[in-house]
């Protein structure tokens, strides 16, 4: 997140000019009435944010789709394809005696997962975490800093390379004789087949999306192949901009995950037709609304009519038709985010008076204005 953001204070604006709350809600309403076929982008928010944002989803026909949809869909796809064997922050914590990041760029997207979840000191499993070790299996220019107590071994691979090099470390683990292995290889199929919880660690969304499918997929069937004879498991790293919460608040309310689109109380999964810029390239969408409560981000390239709910340092640039300032989940108002592992409501607290009321607010005085009559 931006915090230096978070100070910031704005005004509602339509067409670029400041306005009273009021009459931004009642053109943003305006404009969510007229339309026939709305996109619901973003979903930077907390739990209660998006089941509020589902419900006037519901409630407008919406296609509704997360920022980070590719890299969700990567992981749900071999889920539901595959299955997976998957742990948690404290069973790493706990349990674990090798853990291998393929492809991870901690130091960039997760900075402080080695010092609370796996240099930590203290662990059940005491003689495990006294013999940890740590296997970086990625781009060279990826491999995280590492606590000096915690030894590291580094096997320079392309991101291309990475599904490859998992599938002949599941043949090296199978005794299939494979031509041109390297020793480093070898190595590391010797180590995890020695290691008594060794834990596979991945990122989605810093997989190439071609490739992303592969890389998880092979992971998950080392992952299998290990458990038929002792324990293994995988953890994928993730959930920025709200996304593990958008994924448990869709599979919540729709059963499906965050790709979906409601019309006239039916509801058509999105996930294999593609993301936002695929709904507005098939045509049909005929407005934007973007909720973003944590980063910068910006609504899909569109010439449609446009809303966006963001904290006033966190708006897009370009000025939407309607903008309507919210408060920061965790700064301005309480509110809960699902964890990364997926298995863990974590709280957040308000640290200041809000400046902003929250998405959850904003977005029920939406829906309460289109249930009125115009």
């Amino acid at each position: 997140m931006a915090y230096a953001a978070a100070e910031v204070t704005g005004a509602p604006s339509v067409g670029g000019k400041a306005v009273d709350f009021d009459v931004a809600l009642t053109a943003a309403a305006k404009l969510l009435r007229r339309s026939q076929r709305p996109l619901f982008h973003g979903l930077g928010s907390d739990v209660q944010g998006l089941r509020a944002l589902f419900r006037l989803a519901e409630h407008c026909n919406a296609v509704v789709d997360h920022m980070h949809s590719q890299a969700l869909n990567s992981s749900l796809r071999v889920l539901q394809s595959r299955g997976w064997h998957t742990t948690t922050l404290g069973e790493v914590q706990n349990r674990a005696d090798l853990v291998v990041m393929l492809g991870v760029d901690l130091d960039r997207g997760f900075p402080r997962f080695l010092e609370r979840h796996v240099a930590g000191k203290h662990a059940l499993q005491q003689a495990r975490r006294a013999h940890r070790r740590l296997v970086h299996l990625g781009p060279k220019a990826n491999t995280p800093t590492c606590p000096a107590d915690l030894p590291m071994d580094v096997l320079p691979t392309p991101i291309d390379r990475l599904a490859e090099s998992i599938r002949t470390l599941q043949g090296l683990l199978q005794g299939i004789p494979l031509p041109s292995v390297s020793d480093a290889l070898q190595a590391l199929a010797a180590r995890i087949a020695a290691a008594e919880y060794p834990v596979f660690v991945w990122a989605p969304g810093q997989l190439p999306t071609a490739t992303a499918d592969l890389v998880i997929g092979a992971a998950c069937e080392l992952v299998a192949q290990i458990n038929r004879t002792r324990r293994a498991a995988g953890l994928a790293l993730g959930g920025d901009d709200g996304a593990q919460s958008a994924l448990a608040v869709s599979a919540w309310l729709t059963g499906f995950g965050t790709g979906v689109g409601f019309s006239r109380g039916a509801l058509m999964p999105r996930g294999e037709l593609g993301g936002s810029t695929t709904a507005l390239a098939e045509g049909g969408i005929d407005l934007v609304l973007h909720l973003g409560s944590f980063s910068q981000a910006r609504p899909p390239a569109s010439d449609k009519p446009s809303i966006v709910l963001a904290p006033p340092g966190l708006a897009p640039s370009e000025a939407p038709d309607v903008y309507l300032p919210i408060g920061i989940p965790g700064i301005d108002h309480p509110g809960q985010l699902i964890r990364t592992d997926g298995v863990v409501a974590l709280p957040l607290r308000a640290l200041r008076a809000p400046h902003h009321p929250s998405a959850t607010e904003v977005l029920q005085r939406l829906q309460s204005a289109l249930e009125r009559k115009p």
